[in-house]
């Protein structure tokens, strides 16, 4: 039984960023909450970059972003660039260690969550990115 269930959790190696996703978005916008300050707020994190939740020695990373989100045994892409499915993959880094990396999922918050006594960490969306 566990070793179905591993299998089911196992990701593709292949990951396609479609180059229209990739022009529509230039980052992920993150919500968090840290239960032992009672404090919460919002966090937007570049694409390939990184943000600090304010006050706190959590910094998250982000590389990918996925508006609609969609895996099959091959790779793992968008189907579009409207938000059906979002999905990013992240690090969080506390104090220069990495605690959790991973995917995470707007609609489906228990799926691969980043688990931490104090600070929770959820998916917004994306970020539009500004035309020029």
């Amino acid at each position: 039984e566990r070793i179905l269930r591993d299998q089911c959790l196992q990701f593709p190696d292949k990951l396609v960023v479609p180059p229209e996703v990739s022009a529509a978005f230039s980052g992920v916008k993150l919500g968090w909450k840290d239960a032992q300050a009672g404090k919460e707020g919002f966090l937007e994190v570049p694409i390939g970059g990184a943000a600090r939740i304010p006050d706190t020695n959590l910094e998250v990373r982000a590389d990918v972003f996925l508006p609609s989100f969609s895996m099959t045994t091959e790779e793992i892409t968008s189907t579009g660039t409207g938000e059906e499915n979002p999905a990013a993959r992240i690090a969080v880094l506390e104090g220069g260690n990495e605690v959790f990396a991973g995917w995470i999922f707007k609609r489906f918050p228990d799926v691969h969550p980043f688990q931490h006594p104090r600070f929770s960490i959820r998916l917004e969306g994306g970020v539009p990115r500004k035309s020029t």
